[in-house]
């Protein structure tokens, strides 16, 4: 490798020479431009303009030896950098992996799109690098982290944690679904679903309606920033992943499909993971029947 940097150094030199001559020669043409504005007074003036046009040019000849060098080296610092960045992927995949195994996740997928069960890693290699983390197939994005397995597998890790803390209570989350279902159908939410009884809602409605129960006894009092607690898209779609009861009362759960004009829109789908492998399917409406 020192024995490429020294012939590449020495590549260089003759480039950099070359590069200065062309430079001259364009300051040397924008002179004889000015010049010919006023050929009368400027004629000999122009002329030694001329003569030292042609000693630049002289300096020159080798030109197209030297775009054939630089083609080669071209190709060259292309071929070894497509070599570091699979030597680098590589490296940082199996640190990672390392890393992660303990805490039983498995890393799929191809670089630069990875994933760790419902996570998904988005490698960027450009300004310096980093890694988007975001939950399911780029559904969200939950944080950025630079590219270093050690940043990149703490992230993944408090993620998922995040998201299974604290454990899902079964019997209390289908009521508050239920709840929300009833309450969104009250306001008028409700859709048949394919003109059939039971109504469909929407299943955003309900995650507004779920959104609001959540909230504890300070906001319903004073519903200001300070009192809210937040219960959002990821968190819903997580705990609808977790759900296993699927009946409340003599009532059974059923979530609607959504179609391919309704994956479009945040307000008309939500994309809900299978755990743990992480694949998904977006659904647009609840159906309690």
């Amino acid at each position: 490798m020192s024995s490429d940097l020294s012939e590449l150094t020495e590549a260089i030199k003759p480039i950099l020479k070359a590069a200065n001559n062309l430079k001259n020669v364009g300051n040397i043409l924008r002179e004889s431009e000015k010049l010919r504005n006023d050929l009368n007074r400027n004629a000999f003036v122009l002329e030694l303009r001329v003569d030292k046009l042609d000693r630049t040019l002289s300096k020159l000849k080798g030109l197209q030896e030297l775009m054939t060098t630089a083609g080669e080296w071209r190709e060259k610092l292309f071929k070894e950098a497509r070599q570091a960045q699979e030597k680098f992927k590589n490296t940082i995949a199996a640190a990672l992996a390392e890393r992660l195994r303990p805490h039983g996740i498995e890393i799929t997928g191809h670089f630069p799109e990875l994933k760790c069960g419902m996570l998904t890693l988005l490698f960027s290699f450009e300004k310096g690098g980093s890694v988007k983390i975001y939950y399911g197939p780029k559904i969200s994005l939950l944080k950025k982290v630079p590219v270093e397995a050690g940043k990149i597998a703490e992230a993944v890790i408090s993620l998922r944690k995040e998201l299974n803390d604290p454990p899902l209570d079964d019997e209390q989350f289908i009521k508050d679904l239920y709840v929300s279902y009833t309450r969104s159908l009250v306001r008028g939410e409700g859709a048949k679903d394919e003109g059939e009884q039971p109504s469909a809602v929407p299943i955003v409605a309900v995650m507004q309606e779920i959104a609001f129960l959540n909230q504890k006894r300070s906001f319903r009092i004073d519903p200001k920033k300070e009192n809210f607690t937040s219960y959002g898209r990821v968190r819903f779609s997580y705990d609808l992943a977790r759900l296993k009861a699927r009946r409340f009362e003599d009532k059974e759960l059923r979530l609607v499909v959504a179609s391919m004009e309704q994956t479009k829109k945040e307000e008309t789908s939500l994309w809900v993971p299978k755990i743990p492998q992480g694949d998904g399917t977006h659904y647009a409406f609840v159906v309690f029947g």
